[in-house]
């Protein structure tokens, strides 16, 4: 029952980490979000006077590599043979891409997108 409750408890301090960071922008210009983290891979106008800005980041992970090696020895006078067999598990890349998306609107007086909301990111994203 401890373990769950830390486990918990870990989850809820990392949840939010992006949505903080995003949160973060709210009534700025959309530009100190590019010099923070680069230009957007995609922008596009909603329809509704808003703009969508979208950063894409990927992420890989590799599981760890085990080699597993059995095997006899037969001895022949001064000679020996080894028969072997090696099982190798693991070693297998997966790949995931997270899409942060910010709404902005234009703001005819500073010349500039002002971000008014963004899109919660899914909980991977995190």
């Amino acid at each position: 029952m401890k373990t769950n409750l830390l486990a918990l408890m870990a989850i809820a301090l990392l949840t939010g980490c992006a949505s903080q960071i995003m949160q973060s922008y709210i009534g700025k210009d959309i530009r100190e979000v590019v010099v923070d983290y680069g230009p957007p891979t995609n922008a596009f106008d909603m329809g509704d006077g808003r703009r969508a800005f979208q950063w894409e980041q990927g992420r890989s992970r590799t599981s760890p590599t085990n080699v597993s090696t059995t095997g006899t020895v037969d001895v022949h006078g001064n000679s020996a043979w080894i028969n072997s067999n090696s099982t190798i598990t693991g070693g297998n890349t997966t790949y995931s891409k997270c899409v942060y998306t910010m709404f902005a609107n234009w703001n005819s007086v500073a010349n500039g997108w002002y971000v008014i909301n963004f899109k919660e990111p899914s909980l991977r994203c995190q």
